[in-house]
């Protein structure tokens, strides 16, 4: 019976043909019995094979018997017998410590492109452009971008998300004078509270604008150096950071392009300043607009779902998610408890294929429900 591939152990052929003859052996065996199996090997190569075998855990090595004293006549004393170790044991032990080094290894990628990129920049100084792997060194870039920035930051935000999001650093940005505009996607708002916080953010001078979707995640500092996502897997993030002029420009007109076409966000004001804030058909009617833009986007054909009209119930529960109200407030003005608009809510997002509520209140609105 052959030995099954073991190379990925670091068990080479010679090794792998000395562990079959080992393994057969259940009270062990000498190096010259290995040998004298395996003729055409050469008896020292038969002992490195056994030394490695030993070095990876698969074999043992018995303790030689005491020499004789160098007056005896008595025969030079055996060499200890080689034997193997369980391999139930032996080789799940094996593959742990392998992938332990494999997964150093790997976690090295981001320090090896740090040196890699920083060599060139040396080397050639026009050499601006360099790949990022991994969360922590994408975040950080991120945020360098909006702590660096001194006139002006574009972002495309959709998920997946590596960082989250910080308010307090984008309004500092804009109390320096920073004009900050971005552009969201409908999955932008999945999260409670997230659109709630746009838009006061708005209120702050933040410029956003809503559309369907969007191809990358960006984000450029004064028109000079730009952060975009390679990828969106949200469990290895990658992403191009870039200095160089003509990549800069064409991601700031690929940002100009989609938000000419998006859709503006509405300023939520604060109560106390004397300005009533956005009527809740502001809400509404942003849900309608994006779901033109999506379905002009897509030549005019409504997506998904049947194209049914909505009963009655339907019509008013979607009229007021797409209003922005609470659960409370539709609870109130349905005349039903807080867990059945939760109910109908959950079934609502089902039917309409939604992710959220702003994403339901676009979906109805393809459809003519609002």
């Amino acid at each position: 019976m052959s030995l099954p591939e073991l190379s990925a152990l670091g068990v080479d052929e010679v090794a792998a043909e000395v562990l079959e003859v080992v393994l057969a052996e259940p009270d062990g065996v000498v190096l010259d019995d290995v040998a004298a199996a395996l003729p055409v090997i050469d008896r020292g190569a038969v002992a490195v094979a056994l030394e490695q075998l030993r070095q990876l855990g698969l074999v043992h090595r018995g303790a030689a018997a005491p020499a004789p004293s160098p007056r005896s006549d008595q025969r030079p004393a055996p060499e200890g017998r080689w034997a193997a170790i369980d391999p139930r044991v032996s080789v799940p032990a094996l593959v742990t410590k392998r992938a332990d080094a494999l997964s150093a290894a790997r976690a090295s990628t981001a320090v090896l492109a740090e040196l890699f990129d920083e060599t060139r920049r040396l080397a050639d100084p026009s050499a601006t452009t360099r790949t990022l792997v991994g969360g922590a060194a994408v975040g950080d870039w991120y945020s360098r971008l909006e702590l660096t920035a001194t006139r002006s930051f574009l972002a495309f935000d959709r998920p997946p998300y590596v960082v989250a999001g910080n308010e307090a650093t984008e309004r500092t940005a804009l109390a320096r004078g920073v004009r900050w505009r971005a552009v969201y996607t409908i999955d932008s708002f999945g999260a409670d509270g997230r659109w709630q916080g746009v838009r006061r953010l708005g209120g702050h001078g933040e410029e956003a604008r809503l559309t369907d979707s969007l191809p990358v995640k960006l984000a450029v500092a004064d028109e000079r150096i730009a952060l975009v996502s390679l990828g969106h897997d949200p469990a290895a993030p990658e992403a191009l950071v870039t200095e160089s002029p003509a990549l800069v420009a064409a991601l700031v007109e690929l940002f100009e392009q989609r938000w000419r076409s998006a859709v503006p966000v509405p300023v939520e004001r604060a109560p106390d300043d004397g300005v009533p804030g956005p009527a809740s058909s502001d809400w509404a009617l942003i849900a309608a607009r994006v779901a033109d833009e999506g379905l002009a986007a897509s030549g005019g054909a409504a997506t998904g779902g049947s194209r049914r009209p909505p009963s009655a119930d339907e019509r008013d529960l979607v009229a007021l998610v797409a209003a922005g109200a609470t659960d409370e407030v539709v609870a109130q003005r349905l005349g039903v408890s807080v867990r059945t608009v939760r109910r109908r809510l959950h079934e609502l997002l089902a039917e309409l294929g939604a992710t959220n509520r702003f994403h339901a209140g676009v979906e109805a609105s393809r459809r003519g429900w609002i």
